[in-house]
């Protein structure tokens, strides 16, 4: 979607555990503001996806900048994030 930016994706251990998580930023650029957007991330290791996920950011307002965060159970950290060698961010929904 235009006008919907991503920053600073990055993978990390989740705190107080061992499970993969995923944090970056998103800003409104579109000169629309947005009750919810439903962002779509997907990992990769070579070219097979490890993680598809939505993380929904509610309220965001024109020109607003928000932080996103989610935590994967299911994936151990030290396994595969030294996996990882790619990733896809879009907005797959906003209203």
């Amino acid at each position: 979607m235009a006008g919907i930016e991503y920053y600073n994706l990055q993978w990390m251990k989740a705190e107080g555990g061992n499970q993969l998580a995923i944090k970056g930023e998103v800003t409104n650029r579109s000169g629309k503001h947005y009750n919810a957007v439903s962002i779509r991330v997907i990992l990769f290791s070579k070219n097979i996806p490890i993680v598809s996920a939505v993380i929904v950011v509610n309220g965001l307002a024109i020109g607003r900048t928000k932080d996103f965060e989610k935590k994967f159970d299911d994936l151990d950290y030290e396994k595969v994030a030294t996996t990882i060698t790619r990733y896809d961010v879009y907005t797959e929904s906003a209203y």
